[in-house]
Parts: structure tokens; C-alpha cells; sequence
């Protein structure tokens, strides 16, 4: 398609949304004459009559709305290309941004990272820190590059790659007279204050649901948002602390200890990232650094 045409069309789509030819005039900075000549132009290479005068005003034909239909597509299917250019040209230099729970942020992600940057020396790194919603939420805006979230993801044009999955766990204080048992089953479970994670949230409902399988009454002591902020009342003997073991692990924290709890429920974790970006290359990078982190000695 010759470049006229292409600026014909951009005009084009202008007059419709516009309403007029003086309105699109004024928006894209021409004179109303220089837009009717463009239109007249745009007839002419297409072979079609795209507006029609009636009791003094232009309006658009059928050809001319059904042709607006297409060309919107087209030129966002343009705007994707140019986006997918510059992807294609920041993917090895530039900064790379980076979404993760506060949990991870300390041992883990800084490991991760350093495996993926080896492979990509000319990169440097953002991070944000938030909740899996919110992680989820940057991605989908494509504010993020890449994030580690949990599954499932609720979200439209996400795509995501596991990289672990994970039993839960009882924490409490290495004081706590459960701290010596192999581990705790649900009737034991129920049986302590409890301090829970992600009220509303998928995988606490799982938990919740349990309890009901059972007839047992959780006896909820603590709400919380965090790993480390779970942990930490935990310390405190406000009582067990229900968190995912890999996450408990890698954050090394003295004077508790984890049980194994029997209770069927396991919370898998995956590489987000938004869904037609040449970035995915990164993302598969990113969830094999993931996967080699999570076996690593922390050092």
C-alpha cells in the first residue's frame, strides 16, 4: 500500500471519529479543504464513495464504516509491530522490570537474577514489590516485564510458565511445644491458634474448604498479608503459621522451624508475563534461572 493511501486512511479514520470533515480538520491540524481533498484522493485509489452530502451534511456510507472497521484493526496490528520492534531491540540492553512478592526479594530473586543477567550482561534491573494481585495487575498493564506470581492466573493477556510447586507448612516458634513432632495433621492443625495468609484469595480458600471437608473450625488468631509477617507472629507464640515451605526456606528465619502438614494442598508458583511480546524470550530465560535458584544453596 503506497504511503498516501496509508495517510489518506489515518485521515479517514480521523473524519470518522470526528464526526466531520472540520472536526477531523482541526484535530490533525489541516484546513477543511485539504481534508475533502484527501478523502476525494482516498475515493479515487479505492474505487469507493466513502461520503455523501444529505440536507447539507456529509455523512459516512456503509463501504466507508465497514472500511473504518478494518483499517482500526490494521493500524493497531501496526502499533503491535512498532511495540514488537522495540521489544526486539531492548531485549538484550535496557532495563528490565521486575515484579515479586516481598518474600522472595531477599535470597531468592536477587539469585534468580543474577543467573538470568549472565546470560544477558547489557540488562539492568527494576524491581517492585507487592502482593500476587498486584504483581498480576503490572503485568496485564505490561508495567512489568516479567513476574513471579502464584497460579491460577485470573487475568486476560497473562500467559505464565511454572517454575515450583509447594507443600504447606506449620511454622511456629522452635520453643512451641509442637516444634519437635514430624508433622501435624489437620485435626492437630485445628486444634491452634492459627495465623493465615490471603483471606478471599484461591489457595486460602482451598484451606478454608478443608476444614469444612473435615468438620473442623479454624481458629483463626492472626490475618495477615506476607510470608514474613506470618513468620514473624508466629515468633511472637501468637500461634501456627500456615505458609508455602519454599517460601518459609528461603527466608532463613532463627527460632522457627517448620512442619510438614498433612493436609493435601500444595500452591504452585509460575513466571508471568504479558501475552505477544518478544520478552516471552526473557520470561522462559527468567523461569529457568527460577527453577536453578530454588535448588541453589542460598550462600
Amino acid at each position: 500500500m503506497r504511503s498516501a493511501t496509508i495517510r489518506g486512511l489515518e485521515v479517514f479514520c480521523t473524519v470518522i471519529q470526528a464526526g466531520g470533515f472540520t472536526a477531523a480538520a482541526r484535530q490533525i491540524g489541516l484546513s477543511q479543504p485539504a481534508v475533502s481533498q484527501q478523502m476525494a484522493k482516498l475515493e479515487d485509489s479505492l474505487g469507493l464513495t466513502l461520503f455523501v452530502r444529505e440536507h447539507g451534511r456529509t455523512r459516512p456510507t456503509e463501504a466507508a464504516l465497514t472500511l473504518y472497521e478494518e483499517a482500526t484493526i490494521a493500524f493497531d496490528g501496526l502499533d503491535r509491530v512498532t511495540a514488537l520492534a522495540r521489544d526486539i531491540r531492548s531485549l538484550d540492553r535496557g532495563v528490565i522490570r521486575v515484579a515479586a512478592p516481598h518474600s522472595l526479594s531477599a535470597s531468592y530473586l536477587p539469585r534468580a537474577l543474577k543467573t538470568l543477567v549472565e546470560g544477558h550482561p547489557n540488562l539492568r534491573i527494576s524491581v517492585l514489590l507487592g502482593t500476587y494481585e498486584r504483581i498480576i495487575a503490572l503485568v496485564a498493564a505490561r508495567e512489568v516485564d516479567i513476574g513471579i506470581a502464584k497460579l491460577p492466573i485470573m487475568a486476560v493477556g497473562v500467559e505464565a510458565i511454572p517454575i515450583m510447586t509447594s507443600p504447606l507448612v506449620g511454622v511456629v516458634a522452635e520453643t512451641h511445644p509442637l516444634a519437635k513432632k514430624p508433622g501435624l495433621s489437620l485435626k492437630e492443625v485445628a486444634r491452634e491458634p492459627l495465623i493465615m495468609l490471603g483471606r478471599g484469595r484461591p489457595w486460602r480458600d482451598q484451606i478454608d474448604a478443608r476444614f469444612r471437608e473435615m468438620r473442623l473450625a479454624a481458629l483463626v488468631s492472626v490475618e495477615t498479608q506476607s510470608v514474613e509477617s506470618a513468620c514473624g507472629f508466629a515468633a511472637q507464640g501468637f500461634g501456627l503459621a500456615i505458609v508455602p515451605e519454599w517460601l518459609f526456606t528461603g527466608l532463613k528465619l532463627p527460632g522457627l522451624v517448620g512442619l510438614p502438614l498433612d493436609i493435601g494442598i500444595e500452591h504452585e508458583f509460575a513466571v508471568a508475563f504479558p501475552s505477544r511480546t518478544r520478552r516471552s524470550m526473557l520470561a522462559h530465560d527468567f523461569a529457568k534461572a527460577c527453577i536453578s535458584a530454588a535448588t541453589a544453596p542460598s550462600g
